[in-house]
């Protein structure tokens, strides 16, 4: 199938960034079997062949391993296998390590390096499994790391793990990795429409099952809100969030990852207090191991600016911006730390986002030098690049450099990314401010209902925004043309998606206002009132929202 040369955006950084570990990690407790204890990490258990010596050291890697606390897992391994050098599970488990496919990140040298030191071949490995049992684990490892493309490697994994799944139903380490692979196949395996719904399904079953069966286990929890992980399924992910954090307290992702589930919720306090502790963890842990601040959890300390955002916690939220800078200062940030490269230009985007102060955007210090060392990197350089064109047309700029650069990148680089919609998108975005500069409100309006209607197929995003929201455009674009009834539905649409969200809260009370329906409308600046509990006490939307929320007094 012939691509086009647009279809060079690809996740748009919405994908989760790295795990770290707290200062207070404790190593967990192993009992007689080889359990993991519930302490810092969860509890698993993965049955094996290995020695006694090796138990406590595998049954570490792979609570580590579920909780994608990578490092520290591959570590575990390696000492699993200096205590065991036989025990082939350990070289298969260390090989995952190094293979971050939710996160568009992996090493496949690093694996292909921890599966030759068992054996130089996939046959000699898998000759090497002492029961059935490890034998297909390994199969469905191997599969992985097959020469191929991502997608077959995904899909090839995802169906591998199904099968060791069913093979082994009352075996709880099976179910947990079997719901791991789906879920890599759901997300990279290239899945369409009916394909990608079956999996996702089939993902949180899988789940749920681990987390009803044993509520210590760190993968029930984590793969769950990693399955239910949009407004339609939320809720179902809405108890694994609450566990998760005290399941693995001593896990820096552990603790971030329960705000997937609160974003997609609006649940705002606890999307604040989530990413508090993680960014706290984050920095702990980086202190203690001594490592380059561009190793810090910056996806974290985004989702907690994006919290303080619908909180109307204005200066808190730029006192993040400011924190990412003065951590960075004067730091090397080397290729392949997308994070860190473009920590600025995401937050202080959200920032400007929600405030309408479009001069508070401060662009990427990696923009000039984009970094496209992964698919990862990818998206967050063309993100940034999206961003300041955006920030730019909004001070007038509607030609700007990096809206060149843009559409240069996407032409010349047409085979990174496997989906159309974001940066199509981002491209419709671009021409609607444009026209809506000119003047041209006719063809803003049909601009921007094209990009909401994509918005619609794409469905809804993961974690906070890093795009402007099509149908929040579209909706004030409507009021500001005097057609607040359709800007109604189109804020209806957008808190479909985005649920709770402050700014199309206001819109919507505001469509509601103008189109007479006062009733609608006091419970929109109610619902927008709520979120701003601890807002600023000097923002002007704030007063807005509480006098409008309250009943009218009765003559």
């Amino acid at each position: 199938m012939r691509i086009s040369p647009l279809v060079a955006l690809c996740l748009l950084g919405l994908v989760p960034s790295g795990a770290t570990l707290a200062q207070s990690e404790q190593h967990g407790r192993h009992d007689d079997a080889g359990h993991a204890g519930a302490v810092g990490i969860g509890a698993v258990h993965f049955a094996n062949s290995g020695n006694a010596a090796s138990q406590a050291p595998f049954q570490r890697g792979i609570a580590l391993l579920h909780n994608f606390a990578y490092r520290q897992a591959a570590q575990a391994f390696r000492d699993a296998e200096r205590a065991d050098p036989t025990l082939a599970v350990a070289y298969w488990a260390e090989a995952l390590t190094y293979s971050h496919l939710l996160w568009s990140t992996e090493d496949t040298s690093a694996s292909h390096m921890a599966l030759r030191r068992l054996a130089p071949t996939a046959a000699e490995r898998l000759a090497r499994a002492r029961s059935a049992r490890e034998r297909d684990f390994g199969a469905a490892v191997e599969a992985l790391f097959q020469d191929a493309t991502v997608p077959v490697r995904a899909h090839a994994f995802g169906d591998s793990m199904r099968a060791f799944a069913a093979r082994y139903p009352t075996d709880l380490e099976a179910t947990a990795f079997g719901a791991l692979g789906v879920i890599i196949d759901w997300y990279q395996g290239g899945l369409q429409d009916s394909a990608s719904a079956a999996a996702q399904e089939e993902a949180i079953v899988l789940a749920e099952r681990v987390f009803r069966t044993s509520p210590q286990h760190p993968a029930g929890a984590h793969y769950l809100i990693h399955a239910t992980d949009d407004p339609k399924r939320a809720a179902r992910g809405l108890a694994a969030a609450r566990a998760y954090a005290r399941i693995a307290p001593s896990v820096g992702h552990a603790l971030h990852m329960p705000s997937h589930i609160f974003v997609q919720t609006g649940l705002w306090p606890d999307l604040v207090a989530s990413n508090v502790r993680a960014w706290a963890a984050s920095r702990a842990n980086i202190a203690e191991e001594r490592l380059s601040t561009a190793e810090l959890d910056f996806h974290s300390l985004a989702w907690l600016t994006y919290g303080y955002l619908e909180q109307g916690r204005f200066r808190s939220a730029r006192a993040t911006v400011d924190t990412a800078d003065a951590v960075l200062r004067g730091v090397n940030l080397p290729i392949g730390s997308p994070d860190a490269r473009y920590a600025r230009s995401w937050q202080s985007f959200m920032y400007a986002m929600e405030t309408d102060d479009w001069s508070a955007y401060r662009p990427s210090r990696g923009e000039a030098t984009p970094d496209t060392s992964t698919p990862r990197a990818v998206s967050f350089a063309i993100t940034s690049a999206y961003q300041h064109a955006v920030a730019a047309a909004m001070l007038g700029d509607t030609a700007s450099a990096s809206a060149n650069w843009l559409l240069a990148y996407a032409v010349a680089h047409p085979s990174i990314a496997r989906r159309a919609g974001a940066l199509n998108r981002g491209i419709l975005h671009l021409a609607a401010l444009s026209a809506r500069g000119r003047g041209d409100t006719v063809t803003e309006l049909a601009i921007l209902t094209r990009a909401a209607a994509a918005d619609d197929s794409a469905g809804a995003p993961i974690g906070p925004p890093s795009i402007l929201r099509s149908h929040e455009l579209l909706g004030a674009a409507l009021l500001r043309a005097g057609r607040a009834s359709d800007a109604v539905s189109a804020y209806q649409r957008a808190l479909a998606q985005t649920p709770n969200r402050s700014a199309a809260l206001l819109g919507l009370a505001r469509a509601q206002a103008a189109v007479g329906n006062a009733a609608a409308a006091r419970e929109a600046y109610g619902a927008l009132a709520t979120n701003w509990r601890t807002a600023d006490v000097d923002f002007p939307a704030l007063t807005e929202a509480r006098q409008r929320s309250a009943a009218p007094k009765r003559p």
